[in-house]
């Protein structure tokens, strides 16, 4: 597959974009935004972490804006399906999208022909991080992050692990860290961290690389943070770049539209995403499941997802992932 940067392949397209959709812009630019009821794809299905924080930021973009935002769980393909209607949605900002940016910098690298293109897609804004953590059982045998890496060392291939599923945020991030100090671990996917928990607190798997907002109340011993700083929700567990390791990228999580949305209303969604992030009543609602807003405009979210996905084209192909 030949590696092509994210936010150049946008800028191609922006301009051809644009005119096609010229007329709706012309529109819109004259009109209030947003003058009706507006629908917020989530690519997964109700419950989850990201779909809490999008319900979060629907009710408070509401708030501010005095139209509905509506939440619409559009789950399948590990992101693609959402992802592959917001590709094909109008592009006059009715329609957005709540998401990970996996669906760009993951999923490209283990599906075998893509159902949208990346230049169909605008990043609006950065809202939050999903950090995930190297965690195990609480009497497991393993203490530490030097102990894991100790024994993964002695042992290569014997330490099993649980992740959400090949070319994840978590898989990815291990993944890295074996590149980086020449370990060998045995990856088991499962179909999220509800899936892979029980399996962990069972004993089936030895540790498990699960994000912050699932473990919480459920007695695991976290050994490190996936991030280049600590967390707030475990400020005496170390990240993983104390330990010497390369910086991970965690899930990077925004807002998104149709390429050729109307630049007045692109402003518009940035300023409002701002806006949503300083209101105390969405810091809580992300502090309820332990999630830190982050907040990005659009030009730095392009660029980090750019970053990101070139980061996983030199890691993915060490990894002999199938593509199906």
């Amino acid at each position: 597959m030949r590696t092509t940067s994210f936010a150049r392949t946008v800028a191609r397209a922006g301009a051809a974009a644009l005119l096609a959709c010229g007329a709706v812009g012309g529109t819109l630019a004259q009109e209030p935004y947003p003058s009706k009821s507006v629908e917020v794809i989530v690519p997964y299905a109700a419950g989850g972490g990201v779909d809490a924080m999008a319900r979060a930021f629907a009710r408070q973009a509401a708030q501010i804006t005095g139209q509905s935002w509506a939440v619409v769980n559009r789950d399948g393909g590990g992101g693609l399906v959402g992802f592959t209607a917001m590709a094909n949605a109008a592009p006059d900002g009715y329609k957005v999208m709540f998401s990970p940016a996996s669906a760009l910098t993951n999923a490209p690298f283990v599906t075998r022909s893509m159902p949208f293109k990346a230049e169909q897609i605008e990043p609006v804004c950065q809202v939050f991080e999903n950090v995930f953590a190297l965690a195990v059982r609480p009497d497991s045998p393993i203490t530490s992050l030097q102990d894991l890496v100790a024994r993964a060392k002695a042992e290569p291939g014997k330490l099993s692990y649980g992740h959400a599923g090949p070319a994840s945020v978590p898989h990815l991030s291990v993944a890295a860290m074996e590149k980086a100090q020449g370990l060998r671990f045995n990856g088991i996917p499962y179909r999220g961290d509800g899936a892979m928990l029980p399996q962990l607190l069972g004993g089936q798997i030895d540790f498990g690389a699960p994000a912050i907002s699932s473990i919480g109340g459920k007695g695991l011993r976290a050994l490190a943070v996936l991030s280049d700083k600590r967390h707030p929700a475990l400020p005496d567990v170390p990240a993983l770049t104390e330990a010497g390791f390369p910086a991970v990228t965690p899930g990077l999580n925004g807002v998104y539209v149709p390429a050729g949305t109307p630049k007045p209303v692109v402003d518009k969604l940035q300023g409002l995403c701002k806006q949503v992030l300083e209101s105390d009543e969405f810091k809580k609602a992300a502090q309820t499941i332990q999630q830190i807003p982050a907040y990005l405009p659009a030009d730095a979210f392009k660029q980090r997802i750019d970053r990101t996905y070139r980061m996983h084209a030199d890691l993915v192909p060490d990894l002999n992932l199938e593509k199906k």
